[in-house]
Formats: structure tokens, sequence, C-alpha cells
């Protein structure tokens, strides 16, 4: 029998693997989170909403991919984040010819920045980084693999999913 990562189930080989993505909650306090704005020039996903991360490179280890992300989107001071535990584990399959992606996502502590995020934070040129409350988010603003994560942590409200 065929690996399942090996079979799609036409049973034809799949062309591309799976792609390993982290991303992260960045709680600045108990009911905010910092998330981002993709540039409008983006060639995915122009001026969605998604949590910051990106792809897990070979050999690389799903934490320290994430560390790596955070600064290279967020700037240098984005060491000082805290990143803690993996919360959610997310499956999806973009429409042809967009990937499959894993997802996992984790809680990161962002009090070392708290509301002042903005004096610390250097984005990429035409990214933009909001706040919101947990309460508050604009599911439909979110990138499609997101959209199920955030209205989770709306719906569940204060200290959702987050590492105590």
């Amino acid at each position: 029998m065929a690996h399942p990562s090996m079979a799609s189930s036409r049973g034809l080989v799949d062309e591309k693997p799976r792609l390993l993505v982290v991303a992260a909650l960045v709680w600045i306090d108990q009911d905010h989170l910092l998330v981002q704005r993709r540039p409008t020039t983006a060639r995915f996903g122009a001026g969605q909403l998604e949590f910051p991360g990106g792809k897990v490179e070979a050999g690389e280890a799903p934490v320290a991919a994430l560390a790596r992300e955070l600064v290279e989107e967020w700037g240098p001071d984005a060491d000082r984040l805290q990143i803690r535990r993996i919360v959610e584990l997310i499956h999806h399959v973009y429409p042809s010819p967009g990937p499959e992606v894993v997802l996992a996502v984790y809680d990161v502590d962002g009090r070392a920045w708290g509301h002042q995020w903005s004096d610390s934070i250097q984005l990429e040129h035409g990214a933009q980084a909001v706040a919101f409350a947990v309460d508050a988010l604009p599911v439909d603003e979110f990138l499609p693999a997101d959209r199920g994560l955030v209205a989770a942590l709306r719906g569940q409200g204060r200290g959702a999913r987050r590492a105590t």
C-alpha cells in the first residue's frame, strides 16, 4: 500500500509535497493579538490579514523557523517575543495551483512589546501590523487557511487558545 503522502485520492503520485508552515498568535496582552496585513502588491492574498510566519526550510526545526520568520518579517526586535507551545495544527489545501499546507500555530508572548509594539516592529515595504481585540477579529479579512482558527478565537473570547 502506498504511503499517504505518496498517493492522492485518485491513486496518482502527488506532484507537490505538503508544505510545513509555522505561524504565531502574538498576544500583546491577555485580550489583544498582533497580526499583519499583506502588501497590496503581494502575489497571493494581497491586502489580507495573516498571522506572521512562513515556510519551514529543509532541516530546520519548526520553532527555529518561526523565530527566523518573525525577525525577517518584523525586524530584529522580534527576538524579544517569547515563542511558547503549538496551540493548533491546521491542514489546508489551496485551490490549484496552490499548495497543500500543514500550519503549526504557536502561542507567542508579545508582552515585551505590549501596546508600544509600533516602536519595535519593522515591517517589509507595504505590509502593515494591526492589533485587534480577540472578540473583534475580522474573520473574512484573513487568509482562507486562517479563517477557521480566527473564528474559533473570536468565538471563545478572552484567553482563547492561549498557553497560560
